[in-house]
């Protein structure tokens, strides 16, 4: 699994690491100090529009209010608390949440969370994914999952941060796909409305697509056509399968610069060119990709290949913070 970040407070100077964290989190949410100490302390990696983080921190509570409106984040967050106490909800209608224990918080409106100390899981979750599990994405924020329903997402979730590094690229689909049935179960102990099913198979065709696109990476002239063949599915279907993201062809661009990105942040690959890199992720040339790069990533192939290679040797928060925008970017 790819790691996004890592953050430790210790040995930071209190007020200087406090501020380093407040603008790790700065394009998600507003971060305060609470009187108790602070401390901080994440890891973070990234499945198929998933991401997965494990955290223990104190002193702070994380707020999103009017930042809701302008960001445009569309996706839902998990906090399954492992130890300690979190305190979250929706703004200005928090809960204690337990070890063992899931709150469930959906980015399009305003909430809170924050602690005296815990350590917890928290999982970044597209719609689609929570459509995929419980039908309707209504009257979810703010969910508790309790320790008795919740216990085998509970379990799983304690696994992936335990195996994230371990985890191969082709594994994640499998990972997201349990993720959604579990969570599935947790919120519906007897079962799911049969309307959960639809975008079940909705969420089976598009990762069929990814893998079509995938395997097909370095063929420049990959198109609909081409992945109706491969697929299966209809013309018409995959245009409205692919119009929430923006249509097909985006979805194969960001195929295309997603695999771009990982040869950015691969060290093996720092001797060759962008244009000896694009043709290998199906660009048909250096300036077609660095424009779609620059679109998609708001900064440039090189610019970002830079902060990646600083990164490496010596982590930053503006690299840190780039690579976590870019991928809450694929989540909406």
């Amino acid at each position: 699994m790819s790691e996004i970040f890592s953050f430790d407070s210790a040995g930071i100077d209190p007020d200087e690491a406090f501020a380093q964290y407040r603008d790790l989190y700065a394009s998600g949410a507003d971060v305060e100090r609470l009187p108790t100490p602070f401390f901080a302390r994440v890891r973070s990696w990234r499945l198929d529009r998933t991401l997965l983080f494990s955290r223990e921190y104190g002193g702070i509570r994380h707020q999103r209010r009017d930042r809701v409106v302008r960001d445009g984040f569309d996706h839902f967050v998990l906090h399954h608390v492992l130890d300690g106490e979190l305190l979250g909800g929706p703004a200005g209608r928090s809960i204690p949440v337990r070890p063992g224990e899931t709150l469930v918080l959906d980015t399009r409106e305003p909430m809170e969370s924050g602690a005296a100390s815990v350590r917890l899981v928290t999982v970044s979750l597209a719609r689609e994914a929570m459509l995929a599990a419980i039908g309707t994405t209504d009257d979810l924020h703010g969910h508790h999952i309790g320790c008795r329903e919740g216990a085998l997402l509970a379990s799983l979730l304690r696994e992936l941060v335990e195996q994230a590094a371990h985890l191969s690229p082709g594994s994640h689909a499998v990972v997201t796909r349990t993720l959604v049935d579990l969570l599935s179960l947790a919120i519906h102990p007897a079962g799911v409305p049969g309307r959960s099913d639809f975008y079940r198979q909705e969420r089976v065709r598009r990762e069929a697509v990814r893998c079509a696109i995938e395997a097909h990476i370095t063929d420049a002239d990959l198109s609909v056509q081409h992945i109706v063949g491969l697929t299966g599915i209809s013309r018409a279907g995959l245009y409205r399968l692919f119009e929430p993201q923006g249509g097909v062809a985006r979805f194969i661009h960001l195929c295309r610069l997603q695999h771009l990105r990982g040869h950015l942040d691969d060290r093996a690959c720092d001797s060759r060119s962008l244009a000896e890199l694009a043709p290998l992720s199906g660009f048909s040339g250096e300036s077609h990709a660095g424009r779609l790069f620059k679109q998609f990533f708001s900064v440039s192939p090189g610019a970002y290949r830079a902060a990646s290679i600083r990164g490496s040797h010596l982590p930053s928060v503006d690299t840190m913070s780039r690579r976590w925008d870019s991928c809450l970017y694929e989540l909406r």
